[in-house]
């Protein structure tokens, strides 16, 4: 499976303990290093807009330390996949920033999802990138309930 979570996931998930975006984190192996049988089942897609999107957010929030620990984790402790940045998303960002279909900050987002080959994409504005998403777009509640946690 492989799963993009919007920056607010990874934002709200270390804000707000007990929170659905703490529980999907956690069950990504978020907190722990030894959660390998989670890690091999999952393959979470990141990229620079994502990575740069967590820290201006963190560092707005809490502290710049803040943001590059949670960074970190995501490196270290989730099964990452990393997609670039290529001469064909800029051609296709350019094109959707012409159409307008969905905000400007979030097309990069987007085009991370669907060049990585998402099956699901998580986010608390889902609704902005399910119009043209070819890939599955859920809340976290919504995801929480399809794989049953």
């Amino acid at each position: 499976m492989r799963i993009f979570l919007d920056t607010n996931i990874y934002i709200i998930g270390q804000l707000l303990t007990l929170s659905p975006e703490e529980k999907l984190l956690e069950y990504l192996g978020f907190y722990s290093e030894d959660a390998q049988a989670k890690k091999a089942q999952v393959e979470v897609i990141i990229s620079q807009e994502l990575i740069s999107q967590v820290l201006r957010v963190g560092k707005r929030l809490q502290s710049k330390d803040w943001a590059s620990k949670l960074v970190d984790q995501i490196w270290c402790n989730l099964n990452c996949l990393f997609i670039p940045e290529t001469s064909e998303m800029q051609t296709e960002a350019r094109q959707l920033l012409k159409t307008k279909l969905i905000p400007s900050e979030d097309i990069f987002i987007y085009l991370t999802a669907k060049y990585g080959k998402a099956d699901y994409f998580v986010s608390g504005n889902r609704e902005l990138i399910q119009s043209i998403a070819d890939f599955e777009c859920y809340t976290v509640q919504d995801f929480l309930k399809k794989i049953k946690l």
